[in-house]
């Protein structure tokens, strides 16, 4: 069996396909509610004028059953004077004889018709069409009779056959206007979209800049283009923060891999090299080659920060011990700088977070401080509790931050202090240390600088999730 694709229809003609079809849905409701209304009230109206005419007749055989007349001298009379067009007229007296009859513009009806019990207004089929019938019977001065009017359907057929064939008639014209107007529409309506699509397709790595023109008509198209704008400026922002990224990360990695380069060169640029200048060539070879591992190892772990792929390992731990670690990690660093480092911190201070994260954050924040701390200062590590949280502040006696570079300092490869050597950090130290605060759901500010130096302050919760969301202790 041979099968064939599906045809994809387009949104506009979609709509117009759904317009449509609404459209004749409600016009074939409203014909059929049109035609019931029309029955219903074309046969009150009938049965009105039946009785209208019923009225009439028993009024005359009244008047004349007055003057002491008969009932069928009074039938007489009255059939005589009276002339209702397209009505028939019966009066049968108590065994159900017809005491005197007329039609007028209407064929006659059989007794048997005739002599049925009174009740309410009915229809009969007869060989010249359709009749409505309706009697009324009466006693009066001691008279019985009873009267029966009739007339023919057959006219108001008529008007219902012209009104449904007017409603057929107009099917077509209605449900054809409704499609050229759907498609109309649709066509106005998303005109702005396929604007859009055609100015997206504009819109590569080499024009980051352009946006799309959105009408200011407040509707739904005009929401849409406004948010894709406000999309475009997210992944403009990330793709300049990673070409920034990649230029600063060049930049970085150059300059160890120059001096590497130069080094071994140099050495090996002349056979007569003593054991002392190739162990001194050596030194600085494992210097930037160290120094070339921790920019790496600083870029993946910002790399798994941007792509959320480093899960949180949450235990139990002592962030004074965690403190403690970090200080005499550091000291190696401090004691070639000639920094103390002094620290204050209250003893079994627990909290729940990943503990290799924290301290790399709290030995990051600890070697800023030494690196930008002149000889013969020293660096305040401190620690308390405020609340649910614990506050790691850091404090170096360095010569302070501008105050416009307060948060750029912790943007990547931002080094606002060249002084600082060749073994400094590749400015990601920061960066990395206010990841792993957010990460466990607390912050990293300066908290203060001047001439006097800087204040780092890092607020972690007491206990936190394997989600980095904060928990009630």
């Amino acid at each position: 069996m041979t099968e064939y694709p599906a045809v994809a229809l387009s949104i506009r003609a979609r709509l117009t396909l759904w317009y449509t079809m609404v459209t004749l849905a409600v016009l074939v409701l409203n014909a059929a509610l049109l035609s019931a209304v029309h029955w219903r009230m074309g046969l009150r109206r009938i049965d009105r004028e039946l009785e209208g005419n019923i009225t009439t007749v028993a009024t005359g055989i009244r008047y004349e059953l007055d003057h002491g007349l008969t009932v069928a001298g009074a039938v007489s009379d009255t059939l005589e004077e009276l002339e209702l067009p397209g009505t028939g007229i019966a009066v049968l007296d108590t065994n159900g004889g017809v005491v005197g009859s007329h039609a007028s513009g209407v064929s006659a009806l059989p007794a048997s018709v005739l002599a049925a019990p009174a009740g309410p207004p009915e229809s009969h089929s007869t060989a010249n069409g359709d009749v409505r019938l309706r009697s009324f019977e009466e006693t009066y001065r001691d008279q019985y009779f009873r009267v029966v009017v009739w007339t023919s359907l057959v006219p108001f057929g008529g008007e219902r056959s012209t009104l449904l064939r007017t409603l057929w008639l107009a099917f077509p014209v209605a449900v054809a206007l409704a499609a050229a107007g759907g498609w109309i529409l649709g066509w106005r309506a998303l005109k702005p979209l396929s604007n859009m699509a055609q100015q997206a397709n504009t819109i590569d790595a080499r024009r980051i800049d352009a946006r799309l023109h959105v009408d200011d008509a407040g509707d739904e198209l005009s929401a849409l283009g406004t948010a894709f704008n406000s999309l475009l400026d997210r992944l403009a922002g990330a793709l300049q923060a990673q070409r920034r990224f990649m230029a600063d990360a060049s930049h970085q990695l150059r300059t160890p891999l120059s001096v590497t380069r130069t080094a071994a060169q140099v050495t090996l640029a002349s056979e007569d090299r003593t054991s002392a200048e190739y162990r001194e060539s050596l030194t600085i070879i494992a210097d930037q080659t160290q120094r070339l591992t921790r920019i790496v190892d600083d870029m993946f772990t910002l790399a798994l920060a941007d792509l959320d792929a480093r899960p949180l390992q949450v235990s139990e731990l002592y962030i004074d011990d965690v403190v403690h670690d970090c200080v005499r990690a550091a000291r190696v660093l401090a004691s070639q700088r000639e920094v103390r480092i002094e620290v204050r911190t209250p003893d079994e201070l627990q909290l729940r977070g990943d503990e290799g994260l924290i301290r790399q954050m709290v030995l990051n924040l600890i070697e800023n401080a030494v690196r930008h701390t002149p000889s013969g200062k020293s660096v305040q590590v401190a620690t308390t509790t405020a609340g649910d949280n614990v506050r790691v502040e850091v404090s170096d006696a360095g010569s302070g931050i501008p105050e416009q570079e307060r948060e750029r300092i912790f943007e990547r490869f931002v080094r606002l202090d060249a002084s600082v050597g060749s073994n400094g950090g590749g400015g990601l130290g920061l960066p990395i240390a206010r990841w792993i605060a957010e990460r466990h759901g607390g912050s990293l500010t300066l908290d203060s600088t001047g001439p006097r130096g800087s204040r780092f302050v890092a607020v972690l919760p007491l206990r936190v999730k394997s989600s980095g969301e904060p928990v009630s202790a």
